[in-house]
């Protein structure tokens, strides 16, 4: 199975292909998956003060504001004060609740920028997405969902890998996907890697909860908002990302 490599917010394929080396080696291994690994289409700068933690440039976004007057309406200037609510869709209607700016611009650019790859190296089965990228995936799967109701064309994928993801956007509306206000669902087999102590975590089982429940995996890798690495934890998540493609393929 070929899988479409989606990294978080300024980060880039090659740094991304390094985070996830050892689960690629794991599926590679015995030939179960191959990978392509693609930079987001907008050069970014880290917010003041995340410099470190993102490494060395470049820096890639797949999402932006639409108008760049102040990083205070960038969703992601929230995250140093991420809210605590009773349920993970209350938690990221009070992050996006206020002074959020629109993102339409750079949405639609991500999607046809998807688009266009699939069409040219695809096909793919599989995606793949960390954090920002997470979102774009789910975004992106609900846009196949959308273009097959239109048009009656297949979508490729058949089935997504979400690491320490956030809710997707609505490709029409480009509201924030959440479960207790939508029906909107990615309706295809998906598993979501998450950290328990993943202060972001509200936004994976926001995620999570805009899946299809039946053929939703979820798997915890008891860190934080991080890639998982340990030999062990690596060889179960691979046995169980293994029985989802099977799944997904039948």
């Amino acid at each position: 199975m070929k899988f479409l490599c989606l990294p978080g917010a300024y980060g880039s394929a090659d740094k991304f292909q390094v985070q996830l080396a050892p689960l690629v080696n794991e599926l590679f291994s015995d030939g179960s998956a191959s990978f392509r690994f693609v930079d987001a289409p907008c050069e970014a700068v880290p917010p003041e003060g995340f410099e470190d933690f993102f490494g060395k440039p470049p820096y890639y976004r797949f999402i932006e504001p639409d108008e760049k007057e102040s990083q205070d309406t960038d969703v992601l200037s929230r995250i140093r004060d991420f809210p605590e609510c009773d349920t993970p869709e209350d938690t990221m209607r009070e992050l996006m609740k206020e002074g959020i700016a629109s993102s339409v611009l750079s949405t639609n650019r991500a999607i046809q920028y998807l688009f266009d790859i699939m069409e040219k190296e695809g096909p793919f089965e599989g995606i793949i997405g960390y954090s920002e990228g997470a979102t774009v995936a789910g975004t992106f799967l609900l846009a196949e969902q959308k273009r097959f109701e239109e048009t009656g064309r297949i979508p490729q994928i058949k089935c997504g890998i979400f690491f320490a993801g956030w809710p997707p956007l609505d490709p029409t509306t480009y509201a924030m996907v959440l479960s207790d206000e939508s029906d909107l669902m990615i309706n295809i087999h998906t598993c979501h890697i998450i950290g328990s102590l993943d202060p972001y975590v509200p936004g994976s089982m926001a995620l999570y909860n805009a899946c299809e429940p039946d053929t939703a995996y979820i798997f915890d890798h008891g860190k934080g908002h991080t890639l998982p690495r340990e030999k062990g934890v690596i060889k179960e998540l691979g046995d169980v990302i293994r029985k989802m493609m099977v799944e997904a393929s039948a």
